[in-house]
């Protein structure tokens, strides 16, 4: 396998750990820490904190500083210069829906961990030529899913590559996506969606974290 030059390993142990990444969309920061100590609970210790909400980076420094236990992903990462301002507020990766070279290799330069989006050989073989080993893949459902997803790897599966899924992944799918190896976790707003931060109903949070862990943890021990 050959060693990404754009993703800490120790972090990446930290993803798999989770399985599970808990897609986040937060319109007020003083919810941050609350929904980060209900997926905790639900036994979820990875978010992809999206960018699209002007609390966003505010969220990542509460998160930071008070819940050091949570492995903080960073979403919607679509100019390099977020990253400047990311890696200031303390998360330790970041994802984007495509990938933009010019943002990989400022990754690069500031040692900050992360994964660019592809849908296609010719980006993943774009990111491979830019040191990528861990690629999102995104749209995933819309995309065709894990039968695509497998035919895609196909040529490259020598290399070991990783992929975190995102986009149309639930619970009706969630097992194919665990028992592909390649797959080191899945993202989706499902555990978390924005209605359930907004109207503070951390139980179903909880509950729905729970629920996904375990149907990830279940399929993966039969790898």
């Amino acid at each position: 396998m050959m060693e990404s030059t754009v993703f800490r390993s120790d972090l990446l142990e930290r993803v798999k750990d989770s399985g599970i990444i808990a897609v986040l969309e937060i319109d007020d920061s003083d919810n941050a820490i609350p929904v980060v100590d209900a997926l905790l609970e639900g036994g979820i210790s990875a978010i992809e904190l999206t960018l699209r909400t002007s609390s966003a980076l505010e969220s990542i420094r509460n998160i930071s500083e008070s819940r050091p236990e949570m492995t903080i992903g960073v979403g919607t990462v679509i100019f390099s210069g977020q990253l400047d301002d990311i890696v200031k507020a303390g998360a330790h990766f970041g994802v984007a829906p495509g990938l933009n070279p010019e943002i990989v290799s400022r990754a690069q330069e500031l040692g900050f961990s992360f994964a660019p989006g592809v849908i296609t050989p010719s980006e993943l073989e774009t990111g491979l030529s830019h040191g990528c080993q861990v690629l999102k893949f995104f749209p995933a459902e819309p995309s065709g899913g894990v039968s695509y997803l497998r035919s895609m790897n196909a040529p490259y599966a020598y290399l070991g590559l990783s992929y975190i899924p995102l986009g149309g992944v639930n619970l009706s799918n969630l097992v194919e996506y665990a028992g592909m190896k390649e797959v080191i976790a899945v993202g989706g707003t499902w555990v978390s969606k924005r209605n359930l931060i907004q109207t503070h109903d951390w139980k179903t949070i909880t509950s729905n974290a729970v629920e996904a862990k375990n149907i990830w943890d279940s399929t993966r021990s039969t790898l």
